[in-house]
């Protein structure tokens, strides 16, 4: 009788240290991410909603996209979509004195010679790449050929249990699981099951804690928990 005691202590020990050959991440098709209403939703549906994200209302440009130079852009089935702080990449055949790298202000527009500006906030490159065409074709270029390509995006955060906390390059498509792989993988105290997740938005900052396999964007912070034992 002596020994169910310890047999008790060993199961709670085993079952604190959870790791990825115990509990591998899996998601459905279609991912798990936060949805606008702050819920965590998993499947076909859990990215393609959001798209309908609010990127500016009368006093301008909002989060995600921007504002008072914090946003985090957000990236859906149709691609990435700009934020600001974004260097976009921007050539214009036959045109080198257009073509350059360009950064998104803290307003989410985009400045470029004979355009000037235009918002961008929201856009995705291929949308941005539409809208500097039709402006340049107004009286500047007959048939003016436009490519716009992510230079450098805004970095996310991840803190916690890992073996290099700190702060990286965003790379569309995300997730927290890669996020960790970035930071060098997982400390020796780590949990490896859900983390916690902070994303600040038009509707404020929330944290949500949420499993690996959730989608993450430009300016979250993810912070990896430490196991009991």
């Amino acid at each position: 009788m002596r020994y169910i005691p310890l047999i008790a202590a060993a199961l709670a020990l085993s079952a604190c240290a959870r790791t990825w050959e115990d509990t591998p991440p899996a998601a459905p098709p279609g991912g798990a991410g936060v949805m606008e209403t702050g819920s965590l939703r998993e499947g076909p549906s859990a990215v393609s909603p959001a798209s309908h994200a609010q990127a500016r209302n009368a006093s301008g440009v909002v989060p995600p996209f921007g504002a008072s130079g914090e946003a985090a852009a957000y990236e859906y089935l149709n691609g990435y979509r700009t934020g600001a702080g974004d260097k976009l990449n921007i050539r214009v055949m036959g045109q080198p004195e257009l073509t350059g790298v360009y950064i998104v202000d803290p307003a989410g527009n985009l400045s470029m010679p004979l355009i000037n500006t235009v918002p961008v906030a929201g856009l995705t490159p291929s949308q941005i790449e539409k809208l500097i065409t039709r402006k340049l074709r107004n009286g500047y270029l007959r048939n003016p050929s436009v490519s716009v390509q992510p230079a450098a995006l805004r970095p996310f955060f991840i803190l916690g249990e890992v073996k290099r906390a700190g702060n990286f390059p965003y790379q569309p498509g995300m997730t927290v699981q890669s996020a960790i792989a970035i930071a060098r993988g997982y400390s020796d105290r780590a949990d490896t099951g859900d983390v916690l997740l902070t994303r600040r938005t038009a509707k404020g900052t929330s944290t949500y804690k949420v499993p690996v396999t959730t989608q993450i964007y430009p300016g979250d912070i993810i912070f990896v928990r430490e196991r009991w034992f």
